[in-house]
């Protein structure tokens, strides 16, 4: 026969066959050669793929631990494989992957078989393994064609020569989309069972592995009958690979599972929505979007919820209480009823509130409300506003008048006078309309009774006050003008709070901040907060004005605090500006600071009366109630310098055995009264046995 075979076909011939068929091979290796690198030319290097980090969601967390929001381009948590519970694993490898354990990337048995059934014009399943999703969701774009198909078995077969079975299976785990912006099974079993992935039991565990396939139509959210049907299926899968025997599966399939609220929080949505902007844009312009949204940052801050809570439910209740006094034409209520399109202001005109809440040692910023609602405005009236101060700004004047040698019994004229500035004349006017003649300097400061601190212009001028309150911090341009004695300019509540606090911290002013801690997901320490001090005032000076600003709390335009929920150890002032357009009131205690703003946020006058002690000191009193009723009462702590002697209010010189209203009064070193009464003669009075709290003076007040 091979004789026939070497006659009929020459020699020649065979060995051109032979030439042909091997120029045919080394044509289609040098094809499939050229098909695989144009294929590979835009895949990620190995380099990458050594280093595959899914994005993570940063967290922000409040002082107690509580998480306050996350923030994430997708919502993932990252766990590690032996923190997933088995029964989820063999779930996800039953239903999606039989022969995860057995291929290199590419199921070949399970290739053929769809191939086979494709051209006998059979429905099959798709031939993704595990680890061509994995590569798939990391760097391909979901199209359906034969090059990414063929792209993404190449990158499936490189990642299985990097990574082991088990790291593969957690990168999967821990990426694969389950719905409603869920990324990864932890983020899956919060969201919609409530618990960590670690608590699943095995029948929630088989309903999250049969929504891989589609999320959406088996949420158990939506669609819990489609969500129970699934889990049958995976179940039986189970079965069928030995994972489960008949009678277990059987046992989870008749077990129902308890769908957790997609909408609750340990924290609302909208809970302290102010504080956590300020919180982001901090993270965002320090260390990028990219590191804010990916990165999976861990951020501790300084807040505290129930103190958040305090002062968003006082100021809510007090305002809608406002809004019905002065019968607004436009409320809260009524702009929340109207449609958001067609019936709205382009600008929210309802009566607005601010609130900040500063711990006076610390500087940490323990509760921040810039607004009613966040969802209307952006505008943050406590950290960005800049506002009229008015006699809020007063304690600041008289600070300079004690360092320039008055003293609490010094005697002010309360009388008219007009200055002229230059350009015009100022007449400065009370807001009684009447005029007391002689009183203290603790009766004017604590009546907030303007001409006497008006006229301490002509003694001083503005630069020892514009000095003082540059040192304590604030930043804001103000007017050389003499109206400023009387709050002219604006300034932010920010800044009021921070200069009230360091009346509070023994002349220390602490610079504030809302971050204790930023770090990365391995644990690397990126930001540590530290508590920045400065010395601003002497101790001595910062208890006089304490010691000052508490009469007026007690006695002069604050007073209505008691009944109004706050009845501990405190020191404050109102604030209101002409027309009543901003109401203030910023009080502290040893440890407390706390300011409140009422206003428009276009400025317009709030009424008839609306001054700060009638619509923004009931706020500060209820919440700052609440928080002294649960640490209890503290007293300011006197330095030693501090000289008491007992004054005649009258002439404000050293009370004598005939003067007939006088006070234990408190002085600076050197700038007690050296004389005895002039007025009413007698002996010098004697301090010894004599009670050292303060005589009760005349309750009439200013509210200004």
């Amino acid at each position: 026969m091979a004789n026939i075979l070497t006659r009929t076909i020459p020699s020649r011939w065979v060995r051109r066959l032979l030439v042909l068929f091997l120029l045919l091979f080394l044509g289609s290796v040098a094809a499939s050669v050229l098909v695989l690198d144009r294929l590979s030319r835009d895949l990620p290097s190995l380099e990458k793929l050594r280093n595959i980090q899914p994005s993570e969601k940063t967290v922000i967390f409040a002082a107690n631990g509580d998480t306050l929001r996350e923030f994430y381009t997708q919502n993932r948590t990252v766990v590690p494989l032996e923190r997933i519970p088995t029964h989820l694993q063999n779930a996800v490898v039953s239903i999606e992957d039989r022969r995860f354990y057995d291929h290199y990337g590419i199921d070949l048995k399970r290739l053929v078989k769809i191939l086979a059934d494709n051209a006998l014009g059979k429905g099959s399943p798709g031939a993704s393994t595990l680890t061509m999703q994995l590569a798939k969701n990391l760097f391909l774009t979901p199209e359906k064609t034969l090059a990414r198909k063929a792209r993404q078995m190449i990158l499936a077969v490189q990642i299985e020569q990097i990574y082991t079975k088990d790291e593969i299976l957690a990168m999967y785990l821990n990426q694969i989309y389950l719905g409603r912006g869920t990324y990864g099974v932890q983020a899956a079993a919060k969201l919609f069972f409530g618990k960590d992935v670690w608590d699943l039991n095995p029948a929630e565990s088989t309903m999250i592995a049969g929504m891989i396939q589609i999320p959406e139509r088996y949420s158990p959210i939506h669609n819990l009958d489609s969500a129970y049907r699934r889990r049958s299926i995976v179940l039986q899968m189970m079965v069928l690979s030995g994972k489960l025997t008949q009678e277990q599966a059987t046992t989870i399939g008749a077990t129902e599972v308890v769908v957790a609220d997609p909408d609750a929080s340990p924290v609302e949505a909208g809970f302290a929505a102010y504080f956590v902007e300020e919180v982001r844009k901090h993270l965002e312009q320090t260390y990028g979007a990219d590191k804010l949204y990916t990165d999976g940052l861990r951020v501790w801050t300084t807040l505290v919820p129930r103190y958040q809570m305090w002062l968003e439910d006082a100021a809510s209740e007090h305002m809608a209480a406002l809004e019905v006094e002065f019968d607004y034409p436009m409320t809260k209520a009524l702009f929340d009823s109207l449609d958001a399109v067609d019936e709205r202001p382009d600008r929210v005109e309802y009566l607005q509130c601010a609130g900040l809440l500063q711990d006076v040692r610390t500087g940490a910023i323990l509760a921040m409300m810039g607004g009613r609602d966040f969802a209307d405005t952006k505008w943050n009236n406590a950290w960005q506003a800049s506002r009229q101060p008015g006699s809020i700004f007063k304690p600041f004047v008289y600070l300079t008048a004690l360092q320039q040698g008055y003293n609490p019994a010094s005697i002010l004229l309360d009388t008219p006078f007009v200055l002229d500035t230059g350009t015009s004349l100022w007449r400065p006017k009370n807001f009684s309309n009447r005029f007391r003649g002689p009183v203290t300097l603790r009766f004017a400061l604590s009546r907030s009774i303007n001409t006497p601190t008006a006229k301490l212009y002509l003694d001083f001028g503005l630069q020892p006050v514009l000095d003082n309150v540059r040192r304590l911090g604030f930043t804001s341009e103000l007017p050389r003008v003499p109206a400023l004695f009387l709050g002219a300019g604006e300034v932010t509540l920010r800044e009021v709070v921070g200069a009230y606090s360091a009346f509070a911290n023994h002349g220390v002013r602490v610079e504030q901040h809302l971050v204790t801690r930023v770090e990365t997901l391995d644990g690397e320490v990126l930001e540590q907060a530290r508590i920045r001090q400065h010395e601003v005032l002497d101790p001595a000076e910062a208890y006089l004005m304490t010691n000052l600003l508490n009469t007026t709390l007690r006695e002069g335009t604050g007073q209505s605090a008691r009944w109004r929920g706050f009845s501990k150890t405190g020191a404050g002032k109102t604030g209101t500006t002409n027309e009543s357009t901003n109401a203030w009131f910023c009080g502290f205690t040893p440890s407390f600071c706390g300011g409140i703003w009422v206003g428009f946020d276009e400025p317009r006058p709030m009424g008839r009366n609306a001054t700060g002690a009638h619509q923004a000191l009931p706020i500060w009193a209820k919440f700052m109630g609440q928080i002294t009723d649960e640490k209890g009462d503290e007293e300011f702590v006197r330095p030693p310098a501090i000289i008491e002697k007992r004054a005649c209010l009258v002439s404000g010189l050293l009370a004598t055995t005939a003067c007939d209203s006088t006070i234990v009064e408190v002085f600076l070193p050197g700038s007690f009264p050296q004389t005895v009464c002039d007025v009413h003669g007698g002996e010098l009075h004697d301090l010894s046995g004599v009670d050292k709290g303060f005589d009760t003076l005349d309750q009439s007040d200013d509210d200004f």
